[in-house]
């Protein structure tokens, strides 16, 4: 092979080389999987935000509570001795100063006879030694009795007169002691239980309960409200209670509100009258629930949030406000309300938007997106 030949076996030879290098990288690119476009910045953070409500709802302010009688007793016996009589069962409806039951009180009344037999007799002897006295004071004033004559006639009088009163304080004590041998009502009432019958005996000390009574007219309702809530309730207000399971309504007065906080569930008793008549029948132990939404209306406006949404102490806190797709912290003052419930005092605005949790892992600046 010539020289000239062999340059263009060898020349050819490159340019081959070349074209495969060519093919072969091409393939290699068009085999590779499409690239993902770059990240230019962190993904936002799906968050629930919230505005302040302008009002709060009623369900905030409402207790449950339970209606009782102001007047309930359980009556025993004030003597010992047998149930001789029984006047009423469960379910009866007495009047104030209503025998209920008698014991046997046979001998008591003899004592009572005797007392009185006793008093009649001082009294006679009063009343004599009473003209006898005035009898001596008309001669003595002629001059017919000497002055010893009258002062044995005053003391006389004086001493019949005390003899009445003692046989007097006798007799009363005897009829007192035959009255603790009936057992009376102490107000209106229905009797709700009876734990003795005729023939059984029963004891003064310690008291044993024959009757409960409760009065069905005069009924209450008592409540255990959250310390947050008790300073919108105000004695003399009125509001509306809800009777459970029925629904049905009725009208309450708040006659006391507790001045003490229950230190193991943070609450003060409050308690109110049942005014009006009900569209139903209260009963003592039913379950009502009092709404005081309506106890001081002023303090149902202003802009409030749940305190989830707002980091505070006291008064100082702060709320992350969604602004452009970012939060940013913002200061607030604030003041508890209700269980649950802020209210805004500065720092915020009725139509800005605020993470509903505010402990959430963000900082200033951090990206979000709202998926509510």
């Amino acid at each position: 092979m010539t020289g000239r030949s062999r340059t263009t076996v060898i020349r050819r030879m490159w340019m081959a080389a070349a074209v495969a290098a060519v093919v072969t990288t091409g393939c290699g690119k068009a085999s590779n999987k499409p690239a993902l476009p770059e990240q230019t910045g962190p993904a936002a953070l799906g968050v629930r935000a919230i505005t302040p409500a302008t009002e709060l709802s009623a369900d905030v302010t409402r207790v449950t509570g339970q209606i009782r009688s102001k007047n309930e007793a359980v009556l025993g016996p004030q003597a010992t001795g047998t149930i001789s009589k029984m006047n009423v069962r469960v379910g009866d409806k007495v009047k104030k100063g209503q025998v209920l039951a008698v014991l046997d009180a046979s001998n008591v009344a003899i004592s009572v006879e005797q007392a009185r037999a006793v008093k009649q007799a001082a009294d006679a002897a009063l009343e004599l030694a009473t003209s006898s006295l005035e009898r001596t004071r008309r001669v003595a004033e002629s001059g017919g009795v000497a002055a010893a004559g009258l002062d044995q006639a005053v003391i006389g009088q004086k001493q019949a007169a005390a003899q009445a009163a003692q046989a007097a304080a006798g007799l009363r004590l005897a009829e007192e002691m035959l009255r603790d041998h009936s057992i009376t009502a102490p107000f209106d009432g229905v009797i709700t239980a009876r734990t003795k019958n005729i023939g059984d005996s029963v004891a003064m000390t310690p008291s044993t309960p024959v009757f409960s009574i409760v009065d069905t007219t005069g009924l209450e309702v008592r409540a255990q409200v959250p310390e947050s809530v008790v300073d919108k309730v105000r004695v003399g207000s009125k509001t509306q209670g809800t009777l459970s399971p029925s629904g049905a309504r009725f009208d309450v007065q708040v006659s006391v509100v507790g001045a003490v906080v229950d230190a193991s569930n943070r609450t003060v008793e409050v308690l109110a009258d049942v005014v009006g008549e009900p569209s139903t029948a209260l009963r003592p132990g039913a379950l009502v629930e009092l709404d005081f939404s309506s106890a001081g209306e002023a303090d149902d406006k202003g802009l409030f949030l749940p305190t989830q949404a707002v980091s505070a102490r006291g008064q100082e806190g702060f709320v992350w406000v969604v602004q452009d797709g970012t939060v940013r912290k913002r200061d607030v003052r604030v003041e508890r309300v209700l269980p649950g419930y802020v209210r805004i005092l500065q720092g915020l605005a009725v139509d800005e938007r605020v993470l509903a949790d505010s402990s959430l892992d963000v900082k200033e600046g951090t990206a979000v997106r709202v998926v509510q």
